[in-house]
């Protein structure tokens, strides 16, 4: 039985940690795969995993951050020294165990998860392993671009969520000749029998409270959509550093009782939020392959984001499951919702489309691609 070796950062809370998890415990079925993540967290993890799955945590706690910022909020000159070295210990900690992982590396084939441990597996892996790194992230600005350069050298193979990505990395890593650069999608752990009522005028979006999120934007373009339907509703599901600025955006524009930002929530009562809603909005900079699209859609609701490069147009086909407007186009944004949520045939007609398209991204229809490439075929995609 081939062994393979997943190289995660932690296993907590987020996008990347949920679907290399997902994949994990689909390659248990087949494999040997073990998870060699950096930090424990001090937590179990955030989500199932497979029994067959091992786990080995390189730090067996998490970094200081939290420390650090409240040492500058109280001002205290002596903790934050404190603090700050114990960051160098574990920032150097970080490193070193990752890449004396690396160097006893026991298995066929190994996966990374994030760039930094790309680079390691540059520099590092034991011959004979095959070498493989995912990028979940869109990001084309020249550091990173040079960066990914260096990091993927020498390197088996480049995994890709969409289209969009792999002709960027054709382009970038055209001096390249070594790496292979093959696309595998998320991948939808299920289509649930529940699906949306549609029976209200409300609006959902899920994510954390960051800045590339933009939603202040959302947000705004609700205000819009609010003076037309006059009961419409918005929930933002997520917790995160804006959520402080984001509430004082909602009483700025006098929203109280129409938008709630409910801070972290379960994955349950994520689900519920959609089944209660009629649209799912996205108004991102940027995004890769946003699973919660996929999520969003699997539960029956219509999509409307706006096109940055890569991200949703993998995910939405204008006028089928949703509709794709032109970025920070807040005018034609909010045109959009409106007419969706003011035509109940073509609300029902793009939700259906989602919940259709929903269905390709299930284990059944990607592992296959997964196993091509674990079975040492990966030459034969295209």
């Amino acid at each position: 039985m081939k062994k393979i070796t997943i190289l995660m950062l932690h296993l907590q809370h987020g996008g990347i940690e949920k679907q290399t998890i997902t994949l994990a415990n689909q390659l248990a079925k087949r494999y040997e795969v073990e998870i060699i993540s950096t930090y424990s967290m001090l937590y179990a993890p955030a989500y199932p995993v497979d029994e067959r799955v091992k786990i080995t945590y390189l730090i067996n706690g998490r970094p200081n951050r939290e420390e650090i910022k409240a040492a500058i909020r109280s001002k205290k000159l002596i903790e934050l020294i404190k603090q700050g070295i114990k960051a160098v210990k574990i920032l150097y900690l970080k490193k070193t165990l990752m890449v004396n992982a690396i160097k006893k590396l026991d298995c066929d084939c190994v996966l990374s998860t994030r760039i930094e441990f790309a680079e390691m597996l540059s520099a590092h892996a034991p011959k004979g392993v095959v070498t493989m790194t995912q990028e979940h992230l869109h990001d084309d600005s020249e550091e990173y671009v040079a960066r990914a350069q260096e990091a993927f050298k020498g390197l088996d193979y480049l995994l890709v969520l969409c289209d969009g990505s792999r002709q960027n990395f054709f382009r970038w890593l055209k001096g390249n000749d070594h790496i292979k650069i093959v696309q595998i999608p998320n991948i939808l752990e299920a289509v649930p029998e529940d699906t949306a009522a549609l029976s209200g005028n409300n609006l959902v979006a899920v994510g954390r409270l960051h800045p590339v999120k933009n939603f202040g934007t959302l947000i705004e373009v609700f205000a819009s959509v609010k003076k037309k339907i006059p009961d419409a509703t918005l929930t933002i599901v997520g917790g995160g550093e804006e959520q402080g600025a984001l509430e004082a955006k909602v009483k700025e524009l006098g929203l109280e009782d129409s938008v709630k930002i409910t801070g972290m929530v379960s994955a349950d009562e994520v689900k519920q939020y959609m089944l209660d809603a009629d649209l799912y909005v996205m108004t991102s900079h940027t995004e890769c392959f946003p699973m919660v699209l996929l999520e969003a859609s699997s539960v029956g609701l219509p999509l409307v984001a706006f096109d940055v490069p890569v991200g949703p147009k993998a995910i939405i086909e204008n006028g089928e499951n949703g509709i794709l407007v032109p970025y920070e186009d807040r005018e034609k944004m909010s045109q959009e919702i409106i007419g969706i949520l003011e035509n109940s045939s073509y609300k029902q007609k793009l939700a259906d489309g989602a919940k259709r398209m929903s269905y390709r991204y299930l284990a059944d229809e990607i592992m296959p691609l997964w196993f091509k490439l674990f079975d040492g075929k990966g030459d034969d995609f295209k």
